[in-house]
């Protein structure tokens, strides 16, 4: 990183700890875009225009032209907003850009529905891949499984992530969810335990394959996506204890996310129930804390490395 990116970085880190170490990904070169998760959050007025353009293609009032050309006009009146956290992005020479999503990737089967993700990368060019790809399973010139699977590959390969973790992250559309066997392989691997375990003892501890949200290692031995974290870890030096607490509270998400999951009485839940039945109460205290963040993990990431790092610098001062 160049010392004006670093001047940068350190002085803004602290404005949204979670988004700067997703930026790092890219700045190191580790990957091409990031995908930071609930923190450009458009206005609900942007997207109730954005509903009633897709209900108008869904009658069939408008082709997909027409839709894209007015999603492309939110794009424009969204890359117009500024604050602190896109001026920084600028500073960084990066590109903050929103993407205007209908095709969704993470629920099972054939769903359409708009959607607005905000990607950072240094060649924003590149995104104009996926609207192609999107625009051909909307005018039904690729199959919906075909062209969902093609758009997984392509944003798999630009955040930088495992090619073993992706194909593994497509098979499971058509089998187990990979967050569910993420979760029952967390307790079987002891990772659950071992993270509640750092929680109550205030200890800062390092599980690299699980570097963001919403990523799915093909395994939680995977090498490949431990070597990634680690190399994150390594690139983001003096800020390596909030990469480690970000870990952390991914493997708590999941944590939180089977804890609900084993209170439902289907096969899953059942599965599941042993464990968490077995769970002390200060382990349960501990997921429950997250019960209301659990829409918004960025949130209750960015408030914990806040506490936990500013306590160990008024410890040591």
């Amino acid at each position: 990183m160049d010392f004006k990116s670093l001047k940068v970085y350190r002085e803004r880190f602290w404005l949204n700890p979670v988004l700067f170490l997703e930026v790092s990904r890219v700045k190191s070169g580790i990957s091409r875009c990031a995908l930071p998760q609930k923190i450009f959050e458009p206005d609900f007025s942007v997207y109730e225009l954005l509903n009633n353009s897709f209900v108008r293609f869904l009658n069939g009032e408008c082709g997909v032209e027409e839709l894209y050309e007015t999603a492309e006009n939110f794009e424009e009146i969204l890359s117009s907003l500024s604050n602190s956290l896109t001026n920084a992005i600028h500073e960084l020479n990066l590109h903050l850009t929103p993407v205007v999503v209908f095709v969704n990737r993470v629920l099972t089967g054939d769903m359409l529905y708009p959607e607005i993700q905000f990607f950072v990368s240094k060649n924003p060019a590149e995104l104009k891949r996926l609207k192609k790809i999107e625009m051909k399973i909307l005018e039904g010139k690729i199959e919906f499984g075909k062209g969902k699977e093609k758009l997984m590959r392509i944003e798999g390969k630009i955040l930088g992530y495992p090619e073993c973790c992706v194909d593994k992250y497509i098979e499971s559309k058509k089998t187990f969810p990979a967050e569910s066997r993420l979760i029952v392989e967390c307790i079987e691997s002891g990772i659950f335990n071992a993270v509640l375990d750092a929680f109550k003892k205030s200890k800062i501890v390092s599980i690299p394959q699980f570097f963001t949200s919403n990523f799915y290692p093909c395994s939680v031995e995977c090498k490949r996506a431990e070597r990634l974290g680690l190399r994150i870890e390594e690139w983001i030096d003096e800020y390596g204890d909030a990469f480690r607490l970000w870990s952390m509270v991914n493997v708590l998400y999941h944590l939180a996310v089977g804890y609900k999951a084993s209170k439902v009485e289907d096969d899953f839940g059942k599965r599941l129930k042993n464990f968490y039945s077995g769970l002390e109460i200060p382990d349960k205290e501990i997921i429950r804390a997250l019960f209301p963040y659990t829409d918004n993990l960025t949130r209750f990431a960015n408030l914990f490395i806040a506490r936990v790092l500013q306590s160990k610098e008024n410890q040591k001062n």
